[in-house]
């Protein structure tokens, strides 16, 4: 599978201040395709964590 199989992305990011650079990272890792995407704001288990991502993808 590739990228153009990615149908959803879930973002979780340990802080809000991180929303417009995962916006753009998101738009040119997926070549500016438009998928179903949802940011979250969380607590992370190790503060070393910055994000983690849930991707769903189909074939």
């Amino acid at each position: 599978m590739t990228v153009d199989n990615i149908v959803r992305l879930t973002t979780y990011l340990r802080d809000a201040s991180h929303a417009e650079i995962n916006g753009a990272a998101r738009v040119a890792a997926l070549g500016g395709r438009v998928i179903a995407t949802t940011a979250i704001v969380v607590e992370t288990l190790v503060s070393e964590w910055l994000v983690e991502i849930e991707v769903i993808a189909a074939g």
